[in-house]
C-alpha cells in the first residue's frame, strides 16, 4: 500500500493504493484477472469515494465510476453477479503472466482500517478467502464519549526467601609425610566427618507493581428525547478528556 494514506492530517483526504502483480504462467493452468472487488465498508456512500485511478503497466487507464462504469460500488444487496461479492469493484482485466495494475482510491471520511475481503474472478473462477488491509465502517473519532477512571490503591505482595548453598568441588590438601603402618585395618571415626560454615547474606528483591484495568458490562440511564437539539451545551466528545 505504498503512497496510502491511511492517518490523514485535517483537510486531508484517506488515500488507499494497491498493487496487482500477475504470478501466473503462460498455460491453462493460470487464467487471466478478470476484475477484483474490495470489500470495503458497506456503509460508505458513493459521494465519499474520489479520486479513483488505475494504471496497468504503468499506464494510466479512463475511470468511470458509476452503475455500469468500470468501477462500481456493489452493496450487499446488489452484489458483483460472478462473485456475489459486495465492495468497490474494478472492473479491469490483467495479464496472468506480465500484468501489473495500481489501483488508487479516496475518502473524504477518514475510517479506522483492518482487514477486508477481497474477491478475484477470471477463468469463470472466483478466489475468495483472500484478506487485504482497507477501510473497515468504524470510523476515525466516531462520536464517542471517552472517560477515564483514576484509583488510587495500595498494592501489596508476600515475598518468602528461601535460602540455598551449592557445593563447589572439594580441595585436598597433603598435610605432612604420609604414615605408612601394618595391617589392613583403618582408625576411624565412622567414616564422616562434619563440620559447618555460616555466611551472613544480604538479599534484595525487586518487585515491580502495577495494574490492570478491565471493563464491565456496559449500561444507559435515559434522559430526555425531544426533537430539539438538547445538546448544544454538551462537550464534544474530541474534547471530552483531558490530561
Amino acid at each position: 500500500m505504498t503512497d496510502s494514506v491511511l492517518d490523514p492530517s485535517a483537510g486531508e483526504n484517506q488515500r488507499f493504493c494497491y498493487d496487482v502483480v500477475a504470478v501466473g504462467e503462460d498455460s491453462s493452468l493460470y487464467a487471466d484477472l478478470s476484475h477484483l472487488v474490495l470489500g470495503i465498508c458497506n456503509e460508505i456512500p458513493a459521494e465519499e469515494i474520489v479520486n479513483i485511478t488505475v494504471a496497468i503497466n504503468g499506464v494510466a487507464q479512463e475511470v468511470v465510476f458509476g452503475e455500469g462504469g468500470n468501477v462500481e460500488l456493489r452493496i450487499a444487496d446488489s452484489p458483483d453477479p460472478p462473485t456475489g461479492c459486495p465492495g468497490l469493484k474494478f472492473d479491469f482485466p490483467l495479464d496472468k503472466v506480465y500484468g501489473m495494475m495500481r489501483i488508487c482510491f479516496e475518502l473524504t471520511v477518514a475510517r479506522e482500517v483492518a482487514g477486508i475481503d477481497i474477491c478475484l474472478f477470471g477463468g469463470n473462477t472466483t478466489t475468495e478467502g483472500l484478506k487485504i488491509c482497507g477501510p473497515i465502517c468504524e470510523k476515525q473519532g466516531g462520536g464517542s464519549c471517552p472517560v477515564v477512571g483514576y484509583q488510587r490503591s495500595t498494592v501489596c505482595v508476600p515475598v518468602t526467601v528461601t535460602p540455598f548453598a551449592h557445593v563447589g568441588t572439594p580441595i585436598t590438601n597433603c598435610c605432612g609425610e604420609p604414615i605408612v603402618t601394618e595391617g589392613d585395618v583403618c582408625p576411624r571415626n565412622g567414616g564422616v566427618c562434619r563440620f559447618t560454615i555460616s555466611q551472613e547474606i544480604c538479599v534484595a528483591v525487586p518487585v515491580e507493581f502495577g495494574a490492570r484495568a478491565v471493563a464491565g458490562t456496559p449500561s444507559v440511564q435515559c434522559g430526555e428525547a425531544s426533537n430539539q437539539n438538547i445538546c448544544a451545551d454538551c462537550t464534544s466528545a474530541d474534547a471530552a478528556v483531558s490530561d
